[in-house]
C-alpha cells in the first residue's frame, strides 16, 4: 500500500498539520505512518531507552486517538538521528508517496548556518514534501501557484499534483514565472515554454503568467498572496554540500518563509556544471 509519512516530536507545533495529512491520506488511500527521530543522547543507558520509548509509546497513543484518524491505517515508528531528514535514510520511507510535516521555519543566523527541519527535508527528498505553517480550516487546494522557469525536467512529479488536485473540484493552476534583472527574459519566450509544459503535463485551463521582481522569492510570494493561492508548488534539485552553498534552492527558502502551504517536486537530478575561467596556465604565473 501506498505511503504518507508524518515526522513529528508531539509539540503543538509539529501536530498541527496532521489534520491536513490525515485528509489527505484518507482522500488518497494512503497508509500513514507517524515517525518520530529520537537523538542518540536519549539512548545513553538501557533504563534511559526503555523510559523515553515508554513515553513515546504513550505519546503515539494520545495521538493516535484523534477522531481525524478514525478509519485510516496508521503506523507508529520510533527512529535514530538527529533530524526529521535522517528517515529518508529508513527503507520503509525511503519510497514513500509523500511526506507532510510542520514547520515553524528559521530566520536569521539560525537559517544561515542551520536552516529548518524542513530545508533538510526538502534537500534531501526524493518524494513531494508538504509544509505547513499554521493548520489550515480545511483542505482544499483550489488556487494553486506553480511557480518554474519551466525548462527544468520534473519526470513524474507533476503526476502526483495532478492526482491530488484531481480530488478538489474546479482546482485552477496559475503557471508563474518571475522576471528580474539579473534574469530577464522576454515574455513570449516564457509563454511558449509554459504551453509546451502545460501541455506536456495534460494541465487544462491553467493559467499563464509573468510576474516582475528583484528576487525570484518576493516576487512568488507577492503573486501568491495577490491570488489568494492555498497552495504554492515548486520543484527542487536537492543540491547539497558546495553546490547547495553557492546556488541555494529557492524551494526551500520558499518553504521557510511562506504561511501558506508550499508542495515542493523533485527534479530528476541536472549534471553539475564546472565553470572554468580564463586565465594564464598552471605554471606561467
Amino acid at each position: 500500500m501506498k505511503k504518507l509519512v508524518f515526522p513529528t516530536d508531539f509539540s503543538e507545533a509539529s501536530v498541527l498539520a496532521l489534520p491536513v495529512a490525515a485528509q489527505i491520506a484518507r482522500t488518497l488511500s494512503l497508509e500513514l505512518h507517524l515517525v518520530h527521530v529520537l537523538s542518540p543522547r536519549f539512548q545513553t543507558t538501557n533504563a534511559q531507552y526503555g523510559a523515553t520509548l515508554s513515553r513515546l509509546e504513550h505519546s503515539f497513543d494520545e495521538l493516535q486517538l484523534q477522531p481525524y484518524l478514525s478509519g485510516i491505517q496508521v503506523h507508529a515508528h520510533v527512529i535514530t538521528g538527529t533530524s526529521p531528514a535522517d528517515l529518508l535514510n529508513d527503507n520503509r520511507f525511503a519510497k514513500a508517496d509523500l511526506i507532510v510535516m510542520s514547520s515553524r521555519g528559521a530566520t536569521g543566523l539560525k537559517e544561515t548556518l542551520l536552516g529548518s527541519h524542513a530545508e533538510h527535508l526538502i534537500r534531501s527528498a526524493s518524494m513531494p514534501v508538504l509544509v505547513l505553517k499554521k493548520a489550515p480550516a480545511s483542505v482544499g487546494f483550489k488556487t494553486v501557484v506553480f511557480a518554474s522557469d519551466f525548462t527544468d525536467d520534473y519526470g513524474d512529479s507533476v503526476d502526483f499534483l495532478q492526482t491530488l488536485l484531481s480530488k478538489f473540484d474546479n482546482a485552477v493552476i496559475h503557471l508563474l514565472f518571475v522576471n528580474t534583472l539579473s534574469r530577464f527574459e522576454q515574455t513570449s519566450e516564457v509563454k511558449a515554454r509554459m504551453d509546451t509544459f502545460a501541455k506536456e503535463h495534460k494541465l487544462d485551463g491553467c493559467t499563464f503568467n509573468l510576474q516582475d521582481d528583484f528576487e525570484i522569492e518576493t516576487g512568488l510570494l507577492s503573486f501568491a498572496m495577490e491570488k489568494q493561492a492555498d497552495l504554492i508548488v515548486l520543484g527542487t534539485h536537492g543540491r547539497r554540500g558546495l553546490r547547495h552553498l553557492f546556488s541555494g534552492s529557492i524551494a526551500e527558502d520558499v518553504a521557510n518563509h511562506a504561511s501558506i502551504p508550499v508542495l515542493t517536486l523533485p527534479l530528476k537530478s541536472d549534471p553539475i556544471r564546472i565553470r572554468v575561467l580564463s586565465g594564464p596556465a598552471p605554471g606561467m604565473i
